[in-house]
């Protein structure tokens, strides 16, 4: 056994090599200086063994292999030469892997993500644990960068250019099944036997019995192994991010790597990967995607919220959803799978079985999609429990309401709970906007009770707000926050008030695409017009996503246009009342078949000429009238959040709006993107919206130097 602080080396009697990957004092295994130093000085050792046999690297982390590069050590990066001596480094000691004379072989479980994924590709075979936790990917894009360490080259001679373009530039992730399929994985092994399934694999490549190698079909042979086939895909792969490639620079850099490395060769490959790594790292795009990464993580401590331990508070193992609509068996559905026990409460037996039903079809797509295995979908199935008894809650240790949006049934449900739970259980309400305080009121936990409002559909937006009533302690505050990130979640600690933060930035930018509707404007413009801004889908799409009629009834009630009078309260029930519900009704601002978007409805001519300014430049790009009408309406009401005190700092509104509406990412939030912007420059044009369209667009006093409105 050789001692190093970041790794476990050990060599058998028969020459096999093991090198255990086990960062110092971190619960996952990240590359970084130390680590990277430590490799280096093992495979010194290893390279002047000659009776050396094979070598294995494997992590010592239970929760995973490596989750990649340490992406702090990437954000101080200063120049393009650093970039490139750091990841010229990376890329020779893993060059020296692969060049390595003997097999070697990566025993993956977990994360093996960014560079845990490179040093498996630079072994020559891989056996993967099977179960739920083990993923395999490239996610570098995602945070406005490209593979730098040979997987923009590696990927694709492995598993063949139509996966592997794909997974760079989504930074999507392959589970076991279709790792094997693919042929990046050379063997598959139970989680309870796969020490054992290493050490059968070793023997079997000492023995001289290796793997069979992975043997594609006829057309994958064409598309992937012959230069004609390669520069369809490529061709095709160019077309599919025309739109995004613009604001998101890494996938075009990430094509360009991998076409050299094709039609130069590998060196050269390896070397336009550096300078297209290089390239993107100091863009905007990729300052806000690091910048976004590291809310995220900051989210996802209670210590960033509250300074309490949480060991006061009780431990969650029981939940009860209260309520089995779409909202409410999501809810379930995520905890139970999240390893929690779940009761399944609804007013009676056929409503609760209904819900149950709904809970099993989404839990069956997600294991015929891969995203869960079989017996882990039953285990989950298993741990829930559907039940017209409210006795049954009893046994709760935290209860999550999830009943229609009236405060007086909140009330009286909540009133209930309160003298049938114990008393350290919890009391949460997924409202989307009523208050928590008023629900607690007639309680007597107070301290106890919150919001959690989760978003829809839950198992797919990663965002929870956790909402801190009047008398919500730190120690509920803290118990949440450590829910919402076992469920796999990120948390967003809010204070009360209309909308909380995502639905109050929200509404009125709904509202704005609803206003431009009524005035005539064509209903797939006003959409194109956001997406052209980077917004991920419409408005009025979004609208139908959510539910028209969940719109209308939170529109009814939220103030989102001030003391302004707004058209889209009655507009909306109109549509609802015509059966318009949107996408789950099939008819929304748009027809939908099967789900699929179709045409939009007709457009209803008012006479009123839509008020539309001018072109406008800001931050060196210029925003069409439409524009600026819906992303003002979401920086105002940003600005105006923090000037309320729905939360304390910027940050905080930036991520909430990345996750939960999908706010143009590579932009960095609404906050940032208004200090890009400039204040000054902003709020001129917000006066001009004033004049224009009405008070509504009345600059928040937390973008003007003085607290007061003032003139152009």
């Amino acid at each position: 056994m050789s001692h190093y602080e970041n790794l476990q080396v050990d060599r058998d009697d028969r020459g096999v090599w093991t090198i255990c990957l086990d960062l110092a004092g971190k619960q996952v295994n990240t590359f970084n200086e130390p680590i990277l130093r430590d490799l280096m000085a093992a495979l010194d050792q290893i390279e002047q063994d000659d009776s050396a046999k094979l070598l294995v690297i494997r992590s010592a982390k239970e929760i995973g292999f490596v989750v990649g590069a340490d992406v702090n050590q990437i954000e101080k990066l200063e120049t393009t030469e650093q970039a490139d001596f750091a990841l010229k480094s990376g890329q020779d000691l893993f060059q020296r892997i692969e060049d390595l004379k003997i097999p070697t072989v990566a025993a993956v479980h977990g994360n093996c993500l960014g560079g845990g994924l490179e040093i498996s590709l630079a072994c020559q075979y891989r056996i993967v644990r099977d179960d739920a936790s083990t993923k395999m990917g490239l996610p570098e894009t995602q945070l406005g960068v490209i593979p730098g360490w040979g997987g923009t080259q590696r990927l694709p001679r492995r598993v063949g250019l139509q996966k592997a373009a794909p997974m760079i530039l989504t930074g999507s992730t392959m589970n076991p099944s279709k790792a094997i399929r693919s042929g990046l994985a050379d063997a598959v092994a139970a989680a309870d036997s796969f020490d054992q399934a290493i050490a059968t694999f070793v023997d079997q490549i000492l023995a001289g019995k290796p793997p069979a190698k992975h043997s594609p079909g006829l057309k994958d042979w064409f598309l992937d192994g012959t230069s004609l086939g390669r520069s369809i895909v490529m061709k095709m792969a160019r077309k599919q991010i025309a739109r995004q490639a613009k604001h998101y620079p890494a996938l075009d850099a990430a094509l360009n790597a991998i076409e050299t490395g094709y039609k130069q060769g590998l060196p050269a490959g390896f070397a336009k990967e550096r300078a297209e790594f290089c390239r993107v790292l100091f863009t905007p795009t990729c300052r806000n995607l690091l910048g976004l990464f590291f809310q995220r993580e900051k989210a996802r401590s209670a210590e960033t919220w509250v300074t309490t331990t949480c060991e006061s508070g009780p431990k969650i193992k029981t939940i009860a959803v209260l309520g089995a609509g779409t909202m409410g068996a999501g809810i379930a559905q995520l905890a139970a799978t999240s390893g929690y026990r779940v009761i399944l409460k609804e007013i009676d037996e056929a409503t609760a079985r209904k819900g149950m039903e709904q809970i099993t079809s989404l839990t069956e797509k997600g294991v015929k999609k891969g995203a869960i295995k079989r017996a882990d979908a039953d285990k989950a199935l298993a741990a829930i429990t559907p039940t017209a008894d409210m006795a049954a809650v009893k046994q709760a240790d935290l209860v999550i309401e999830a009943i229609v949006e009236r405060m007086d049934i909140k009330q009286q449900v909540f009133r209930e709970l309160d003298e049938q739970l114990p008393a350290d259980a919890l009391l949460v309400s997924n409202t989307s906007s009523l208050s928590i305080s008023e629900m607690a009121s007639v309680t007597g936990r107070g301290g106890k009770v919150a919001g959690l409002h989760f978003f829809n559909p839950v198992h797919k937006l990663p965002l929870v707000e956790v909402v801190r009533a009047n008398d919500t302690s730190d120690d509920t505050i803290a118990t949440l926050v450590n829910v919402v990130k076992k469920l796999g979640k990120t948390p967003l600690v809010v204070n009360e008030g209309p909308g909380f933060l995502v639905n109050r930035i929200l509404f009125p930018y709904f509202d704005e695409a609803v206003r431009l509707v009524v005035e005539g404007h064509p209903i797939a413009e006003v959409d194109k017009e956001a997406k052209r801004f980077g917004m991920p889908m419409g408005p009025l799409e979004l609208m139908d996503t959510v539910g028209l009629d969940v719109g209308a009834d939170v529109a009814s009630h939220l103030p989102i246009a001030g003391a302004e009078e707004s058209p889209t309260p009655k507009h909306l029930a109109e549509m609802v009342a015509q059966g318009r519900r949107g996408q789950k009704s099939g008819k929304g601002f748009y027809d939908y078949t099967n789900g699929k978007r179709g045409e939009p409805m007709a457009s209803a001519i008012s006479g009123i000429i839509p008020k539309l300014p001018s072109p406008k430049e800001l931050g060196g790009e210029m925003l069409s009238g439409v524009q600026q009408r819906l992303i003002l309406s979401i920086v105002n009401a940003a600005g105006q959040c923090l000037e309320d005190g729905i939360v304390s700092e910027p940050w905080m509104v930036d991520l909430g709006m990345v996750l939960g509406t999908g706010f143009a990412p590579f932009r960095g939030g609404p906050i940032n993107l208004s200090a890009a912007w400039g204040h000054d420059k902003l709020s001129k044009l917000l006066f001009g919206l004033v004049d224009l369209c009405g008070p509504r667009f009345q600059p928040s006093p937390y973008f003007l130097d003085s607290k007061v409105p003032v003139s152009q």
